[in-house]
């Protein structure tokens, strides 16, 4: 029935009158011809109602439901969701970038945005990546410089982005959290939170990588901890001390195919854009089965 629910209202409704008319007419003319099969003939002209009712039972819910989500669409306001990360299903993943980094396989429907205009690394480079985009490439840079990597899926992040292995494989060394905030600062409630997750894991270091900055608070609770806070600047820094080799590397993966467009926290698609009275917004394209949105940076 779910399958049938994720149907437009239309098709269900045409399945109905197929399968009808296979039980009521088709299928009977066929076994009548048998004397051996006249019971089953008979059966299957009685049950005909039965895939009748159910497919249209399915279409009026389904109408029902389609109806609601223009509705809602129409009226609700956008709300940027910082929480819950990750990915499957329809629009384009960059062409090249390999699956263990988290980019789901996705079927291109629409033409690559972002095309890359970056031939150094900048702080306006690195606050121009979308969110997922940014935390693939905070896992790569610790690739380059020797580490292995390995970023959280779809799904809640449990406040852990990627995990950061260097001679134990099953252990890791270290954990990072990653925030493309380039407006908001990065409070001490979010860098504690990364504590708490260290402590959790048994991890005894910490790195937090944002596109922005931090507040006052949060830089004193970091320097009191094991762990490291790079900002903006900071991170682009730690990139420019690489060889012009990893630099290149590291721009080729970031700014490969679609950069800009969100990804969704909870499917791992590309998101569209969408219009509100209240304004513009990024909406997951399975909309109403995920409601994960995103405010506008423009």
């Amino acid at each position: 029935m779910t399958d049938v629910l994720a149907l437009p209202w239309q098709v269900s409704l045409l399945l109905g009158c197929v399968f009808f008319a296979v039980l009521r007419w088709i299928l009977p003319s066929f076994l009548s011809s048998s004397p051996m099969l006249n019971g089953i003939a008979s059966l299957s002209h009685s049950a005909a109602w039965l895939p009748l009712v159910f497919f249209w039972f399915c279409g009026l819910i389904a109408f029902a439901v389609a109806k609601t989500t223009n509705s809602a669409e129409k009226i609700e306001a956008p709300r940027q969701r910082t929480h819950a990360k990750r990915e499957p299903i329809i629009t384009a993943a960059p062409t090249n970038l390999d699956n263990r980094w988290g980019v789901s396989n996705q079927n291109i429907t629409e033409s690559v945005r972002g095309k890359n205009t970056f031939d150094v690394w900048s702080v306006e480079a690195l606050r121009a990546l979308e969110w997922k985009r940014f935390e693939l490439l905070c896992a790569k840079y610790y690739e380059v410089v020797g580490f292995k990597s390995e970023t959280i899926r779809c799904g809640a992040d449990g406040g852990i982005d990627v995990k950061l292995f260097k001679h134990n494989p099953s252990k890791p060394l270290a954990v990072v959290q990653c925030k493309a905030w380039n407006a908001r600062l990065v409070g001490v409630k979010e860098v504690r939170e990364l504590l708490g997750v260290m402590a959790s894991e048994k991890i005894s270091r910490g790195v937090f990588l944002t596109t922005g900055s931090y507040s006052k608070d949060a830089v004193t609770f970091g320097a009191a901890n094991p762990m490291q806070l790079l900002d903006g600047p900071g991170f682009v820094k730690k990139i420019q001390e690489l060889s012009a080799e990893s630099q290149a590397e590291l721009l080729d993966f970031a700014f490969e195919g679609d950069y800009t467009t969100p990804t969704c926290a909870s499917c791992g698609i590309k998101m569209v854009k969408r219009e509100s009275p209240r304004g513009v917004f990024w909406g997951c394209r399975n909309y109403p089965r995920c409601k994960s949105k995103f405010g506008t940076r423009e």
